[in-house]
């Protein structure tokens, strides 16, 4: 019988402490483990949000300067646009004029005793077709042409003696030259032969 006796109780009830105050432990250090982890997700979720709101304002201002760039290179389109027009309507102005200043020159140009039958014009291009009553006459007008600065590319065609026109021979000619377009304007230059 005494071997069935326990004479330390006492380590029993020391064993089931340290049982008792193991599985507290276990349970307090669960408890503490998943208070930390919540914790920590907590914390990350708050930062990813913060991160997220970030990402969301940069895609926001990247859409915002997008749109401004795209106004801008429509800006810069209706801009090359003005520009176009603007140069034709300054060319159109450097040109209107040209055919009436031309008309204005053309009699400073022409000597007395030649006549002008026929004037065409094309753009810029000029054919003369007239009479002569001498062709020392028409030399003077050739040469009154090619010094213009108004007038490029003087060029005589033909010249034919004693054609009988009003029952007087003459020499007809033919004529040709062009406009200057880069040349100032008559009204600046006063016509060099006058």
């Amino acid at each position: 019988m005494l071997a069935s006796i326990n004479l330390l109780p006492w380590r029993d009830e020391r064993r089931e402490q340290h049982k008792r105050r193991f599985v507290s432990l276990v349970v307090l250090t669960l408890l503490l483990s998943f208070l930390i982890q919540y914790a920590l997700g907590w914390y990350f979720s708050g930062e990813l949000q913060q991160q997220q709101g970030r990402i969301n304002y940069f895609t926001q201002y990247i859409e915002q300067l997008d749109r401004r760039i795209n106004d801008l290179k429509l800006t810069e389109r209706d801009h090359a646009a003005l520009l176009t027009r603007l140069s034709v309507v300054e060319k159109l102005q450097k040109s209107r004029n040209r055919s009436t200043e031309f008309m204005v020159e053309i009699q400073n140009l022409i000597p007395e005793g030649v006549y002008v039958d026929k004037i065409k014009l094309n753009g810029h291009d000029v054919e003369m077709v007239g009479i002569s009553d001498s062709t020392a006459h028409l030399a003077g007008m050739l040469d009154n042409l090619e010094k213009s600065a108004f007038l490029s590319d003087v060029y005589m065609h033909s010249i034919v003696h004693d054609q009988k026109r009003f029952n007087h021979r003459f020499q007809t000619f033919k004529v040709s030259f062009r406009i200057a377009l880069n040349e100032p304007s008559l009204k600046d230059t006063g016509g060099e032969n006058g």
